[in-house]
């Protein structure tokens, strides 16, 4: 169960999150330019290298920020416990 609701606060409240956060949305334009900038730089038989590169670092980033999510559901659980709130 804990995982269905991971999958539902992953995908759509965190998204919300990040997308409020100024830093974030610094950063993600930075990364952007940077993409383009590199497609722009490299041949283009190493754009697919490129994209292969992207999205292993993107699951990557998604599978630490589900991990981290869920292990702060399971300290709030525990620390709810703890306090006699269940």
């Amino acid at each position: 169960m804990l995982d269905e609701i991971t999958d539902c606060a992953v995908s759509g409240r965190l998204q919300e999150i990040f997308l409020k956060d100024g830093d974030y949305r610094k950063l993600s334009e930075t990364e952007k330019e940077a993409a383009v900038s590199c497609y722009r730089e490299l041949p283009e038989e190493y754009h697919d290298l490129v994209e292969s590169l992207m999205d292993c670092h993107n699951s990557c980033c998604g599978k630490l920020i589900e991990l981290a999510y869920k292990q702060g559901m399971k300290d709030c659980a525990r620390l709810l416990e703890e306090l006699n709130l269940k």
